[in-house]
């Protein structure tokens, strides 16, 4: 019996630990096959510099997805070895990047053709198990970058049983404008700007930064929308907000801004912007409800039904 994967999607983490472990131990084993004296938590380091002649920790806790104080443990390490030396930048002299040293480099070859073998080998031996495997995996990363366990629990536990927040997906086109239509067509009119961003989102709003959330129902339709688009000076405007009528009265539409406030702050966002009328009542209690206050001095609108701006501050 297996306790972890009993325990399901709850011991994601402790699962992906004990895979780790177990990849260190056997790739133990192949860099002593390739006669390499290495650690199996260096190679990101190594293969990092071997792409980029030159890098701080910063950055190369960037490259690699890693932190800090995690690559500067395997820095020390590393030199203490002497695979790497420590030389003014380039760009910089007050900042020191690091470099393969002689010895460093020396071994570069070897660890390319194993690097080479081992990915033949595990690709294949993948497409057996997973043939998706990695790709799943990418998604997975990319997820976790923007997405927070706490606020996930949390969620849950504020919404309706069945009801769920999820990143758009492909597919999700039509819902996104048949939402939004029917909420703008019954207080005001359609307008090319409503339409530019409704008919394409992928271009006028993913492509370009931006985000979108979707309420799920239980039956896993689409019954709420809303959209981060992406602005200068690290700001987003928060828009495309809205919940079926089948939804209402749930309070999903406080848990969409409140998903889309906390995903901003994730983005580093410093600011959210939107723009409103004031006849919407709920919705600017709402916004107000989210920490949004109303700007005195307002720059032009592209919609002719705006007659307020809000902000919140972020940072």
């Amino acid at each position: 019996m297996d306790i972890l994967q009993q325990a399901g999607a709850s011991a994601l983490g402790s699962r992906f630990r004990r895979l780790a472990e177990r990849l260190s131990l056997q790739a133990a084993d192949v860099y002593r096959y390739y006669e390499l004296a290495l650690e199996p938590t260096w190679f990101p380091v190594l293969y990092a510099l071997s792409k980029q002649t030159s890098a701080s920790i910063t950055e190369l806790a960037g490259m690699t997805g890693q932190s800090h104080p995690f690559i500067s443990k395997i820095v020390k390490q590393m030199q203490a070895a002497g695979l790497l030396c420590s030389v003014p930048s380039a760009t910089d002299k007050r900042v020191n990047t690091l470099v393969l040293s002689e010895k460093g480099q020396a071994i570069m070859p070897v660890l390319n053709r194993q690097v080479n073998d081992i990915g033949h080998a595990l690709s294949a031996w993948l497409n057996d198990v997973s043939p998706d495997l990695l790709c799943a995996l990418t998604k997975l990363e990319d997820g976790l970058e923007h997405t927070c366990l706490l606020e996930l629990v949390t969620q849950r536990a504020r919404l309706p049983e069945g009801y769920r927040i999820v990143s758009f997906r492909d597919g999700d086109e039509t819902a996104f404008y048949e939402l939004n239509k029917a909420w703008i067509e019954r207080y005001f009119v359609m307008e090319e700007s409503d339409k530019a961003a409704l008919l394409a989102p992928q271009s006028y709003i993913l492509d370009k930064g931006g985000k979108i959330l979707l309420m799920l129902a239980p039956d896993n339709s689409v019954c709420g929308t809303v959209a981060l688009i992406a602005m200068p000076k690290s700001t987003f405007e928060l828009a495309k907000m809205s919940v079926s009528d089948l939804h209402q009265g749930m309070g999903l539409g406080y848990e969409l801004g409140l998903a889309a406030v906390n995903l901003a702050k994730r983005l580093k966002a410093k600011r959210l912007f939107l723009e409103s009328n004031r006849k919407l009542t709920p919705a600017i209690s709402l916004y107000k409800k989210l920490g949004f206050y109303e700007l005195t001095k307002s720059a032009p609108s592209p919609y002719c039904r705006c007659d307020i701006q809000m902000q919140l501050d972020l940072h």
